[in-house]
């Protein structure tokens, strides 16, 4: 996540190198290109000699927004688009870019949209500014970019033509009681929908863990 997760102007790629050069010269011994789960089971590292395995594979899972067009032409999620980049792949930005979230990957996100040429970026968020889990100071990095932060807006439909994103449709929130999390909950306005034009939408709503690795795992005790 570190080196394709984080754009290089927030994480300069000599920093983290530095930093595995240190890990290494501990003795730490670093096998990349290496699949763990169906390719090389956990059971089998517990079989050549390994007395515990910690497992560290953090969340690179986007989470969908299970809204319809979501995966129409022009719609990429966050941390797959940053990814892109960070590899140094073709990857196409749009002119006008909506990203659906209000974490640090939506904010690098609509960041990187910006350097990467896009004329229009705007984040919509289905809380209250106040509420946006991203770092504050990332956030005023934004808007002093010029990106537009839109609260209290939630997406209900991707509009296309011939599959390829022409608009998002959202509809207005505004906050009730609190939920689970302690933050107020959105609800939705009635009648309050209307259309954001764009050609690129960039969800980034969270990431959840990719539990293949957990192949073969049967009958392994996780303490955790």
């Amino acid at each position: 996540m570190l080196r394709y997760g984080i754009p290089d102007y927030r994480l300069p790629q000599d920093v983290l190198d530095r930093e595995v050069n240190y890990i290494k010269r501990l003795g730490v011994a670093i096998e990349t290109e290496t699949s763990i789960g169906q390719e090389r089971p956990i059971q089998r590292l517990l079989d050549d000699g390994f007395k515990a395995v910690y497992i560290a594979c953090g969340a690179h899972k986007s989470r969908k927004m299970n809204i319809e067009g979501e995966d129409a032409q022009g719609v990429i999620h966050g941390i797959d688009y940053l990814g892109l980049l960070n590899r140094k792949q073709d990857v196409h930005t749009g002119k006008k870019v909506v990203v659906v979230g209000g974490g640090d990957v939506a904010i690098d996100a609509a960041r990187e949209a910006v350097r990467q040429g896009a004329e229009q970026v705007s984040i919509i968020y289905r809380r209250s500014r106040a509420e946006m889990p991203a770092v504050d100071g990332e956030i005023k990095a934004a808007e002093e970019e010029g990106i537009k932060i839109e609260i209290l807006q939630n997406p209900i439909e991707v509009l296309t033509e011939g599959n390829i994103v022409t608009a998002i449709k959202c509809i207005k929130m505004e906050l009730g009681e609190p939920d689970d999390s302690g933050r107020r909950r959105p609800v939705p306005v009635e009648g309050s929908e209307y259309d954001i034009s764009c050609d690129m939408v960039i969800p980034a709503i969270g990431q959840q863990v990719n539990h293949d690795f957990t192949s073969g795992t049967e009958g392994i005790e996780l303490t955790r």
